[in-house]
């Protein structure tokens, strides 16, 4: 993990914790995800927004990667969880890969999700 220092993310020595650790923040981030695709729905008043290109996607882009902005900021420098390496680009003091993570992951998720349940009924 070269993009990150080993402050607040548990030691390799402890493998247990440290995958705890990982696992943790993966979930949150899965929740951040489904959070805000459940909001788009509520708000375009349909949950099936993803299947064309509209202002649900253009919502997506925007608010995910402000929300992993503002998570990434007050996790680094307020709470301490987690500090950068020296080989991860900064913008603005924030990560810049955890936001390109953040835009790109959910919607090839969105995507390949939606062509396999387009025929199916929740």
């Amino acid at each position: 993990m070269v993009f990150y220092s080993e402050i607040g993310m548990g030691i390799r020595d402890n493998y247990l914790e440290f995958l705890k650790i990982h696992w943790q923040v993966s979930l949150m981030d899965a929740l951040m995800v489904v959070a805000v695709y459940l909001a788009i729905g509520f708000l375009l008043r349909n949950w099936e927004w993803a299947k064309t290109f509209n202002r649900g996607w253009l919502a997506l882009w925007i608010t995910l990667p402000l929300w992993q902005a503002i998570v990434e900021y007050y996790s680094v420098y307020f709470y301490s969880r987690w500090a950068y390496g020296e080989l991860m680009p900064l913008i603005f003091g924030i990560g810049l890969l955890p936001i390109l993570q953040m835009l790109i992951l959910p919607s090839l998720a969105i995507l390949i999700s939606r062509n396999s349940f387009s025929n199916s009924r929740l």
